[in-house]
C-alpha cells in the first residue's frame, strides 16, 4: 500500500508513521520541516517538504498513493481557528477529488456529529462533511478525550499539584492513548473498507477527571486534585500561556459539552476498544515527562 500521512510529527502522525513502516506500507509524508522526519527518510519514507494545505505539494503526495491520513494541524495562536481547520479541510477535499480511488482517512473527533457547542471540534465536523462530498472512499476516525492532553496541567502538577478545569472532577470519558488512535489508523490505512465510514475509538475503561487525579497522585507520589474554575478564568489562563483569545473560547466551549456527557456520545459505523490502559499511560509516558519538568523546574 502506498499512503500518503500529513501532521508527521504529531502525537497520531509520527506514532503511525512509524507503525506503517513497521508493517511494511510505501510511505510518503508531508513535512514543513523535512530535517524533523529524518528517522523516517532513513528508514525508507518518502519525503515531501511543504504543509498540506498547499494544493501542489498535496497533490504531489497524492498522485499515485493508494490512502491518505489526513489531520487538521493545530491552530492554537491563530486568531481565526475554525477558519484555519476550514481551510486545510477545503484544500484536501479539492484535491481528493480529483483522484476517486484514493482512500482517505481523517482523526476527526468524538462530538462531530453535533452541529454546535463543542468548540474546535467544529473544525473536524466540517472537515467529515467536505470530505464526504469530495470522495467515495472515507473514514473518519473519531477518537475520544486523548490521554495525551494531561500534558496541558503538566506545569501545574509540578507546581501545586492540581489540575484546573471548568468541569467537574466526577465527570467521566472512555480516554484513548494516541498509540491505540495510531493502531487503528494504521488498520484502517493498510485495509481500507470502501465506501463511507465513521469509527469510534475508545480507551478500555472510563475515567473521571477525580480518577485520572487519583491514579496520576498515586504515580508521582504526591496528591493531585482537581479544581474546577469558572469559564473565564480558564481562558485567561490560557491566553496567559499563548493561545489566541478565539481558540481559548473555543476550548472553554469543548469543556462544557464535556461536563454535559458529549464524550459518552457515539454515533459511529464501528467501535474500536484500544489496549493501553491509564496506569500504563502515566508509568510508561507521564512520569518520565513528569519528573524532566520537576528537574527543570527545581
Amino acid at each position: 500500500m502506498k499512503i500518503v500521512v500529513t501532521t508527521p510529527t504529531g502525537h497520531i502522525g509520527s506514532r503511525l508513521a512509524r507503525t506503517l513502516l513497521d508493517r511494511g506500507a510505501e510511505l510518503t509524508v508531508i513535512a514543513r520541516h523535512p530535517e524533523k522526519v529524518k528517522t523516517l527518510a532513513d528508514r525508507g519514507a518518502k519525503v515531501i517538504a511543504g504543509e498540506h494545505d498547499n494544493a501542489s505539494v498535496l497533490e504531489k503526495a497524492v498522485a499515485t498513493a493508494d490512502a491518505l491520513f489526513f489531520v487538521i494541524p493545530p491552530a492554537l495562536t491563530s486568531p481565526d481557528p475554525l477558519g484555519h481547520a476550514r481551510h486545510f479541510a477545503d484544500v484536501a477535499a479539492g484535491v481528493s477529488a480529483k483522484h476517486p480511488e484514493l482512500h482517505v482517512v481523517q482523526i476527526s473527533s468524538v462530538g462531530a456529529h453535533l452541529p454546535s457547542g463543542t468548540g474546535p471540534i467544529l473544525g473536524t465536523r466540517y472537515a467529515e462533511e467536505k470530505f464526504r462530498a469530495a470522495t467515495k472512499n472515507f473514514v473518519a476516525l473519531r477518537p475520544n478525550y486523548f490521554m495525551e492532553n494531561v500534558f496541558n496541567s503538566l506545569h501545574t502538577i509540578v507546581a501545586d499539584g492540581h489540575i484546573y478545569t471548568t468541569v467537574p472532577g466526577s465527570t467521566s470519558a472512555p480516554q484513548i492513548a494516541t498509540q491505540d488512535i495510531a493502531e487503528v489508523a494504521a488498520d484502517v490505512l493498510l485495509a481500507p473498507p470502501s465506501g463511507q465510514r465513521v469509527i469510534d475509538i475508545v480507551g478500555p475503561e472510563a475515567l473521571s477527571y477525580d480518577r485520572v487525579a487519583e491514579v496520576l497522585g498515586q504515580a508521582i507520589g504526591k496528591p493531585v486534585r482537581v479544581i474546577t474554575i469558572p469559564g473565564e478564568a480558564m481562558k485567561m489562563g490560557a491566553v496567559q500561556a499563548g493561545l489566541s483569545s478565539a481558540m481559548a473560547d473555543l476550548l472553554v466551549e469543548m469543556e462544557g459539552s464535556f461536563a454535559s456527557g458529549m464524550p459518552n456520545e457515539l454515533r459511529g459505523d464501528e467501535k474500536r476498544i484500544g489496549r493501553i490502559r491509564y496506569s500504563q499511560f502515566v508509568n510508561e509516558v507521564f512520569l518520565p515527562a513528569y519528573k524532566k519538568a520537576r528537574e527543570t523546574a527545581a
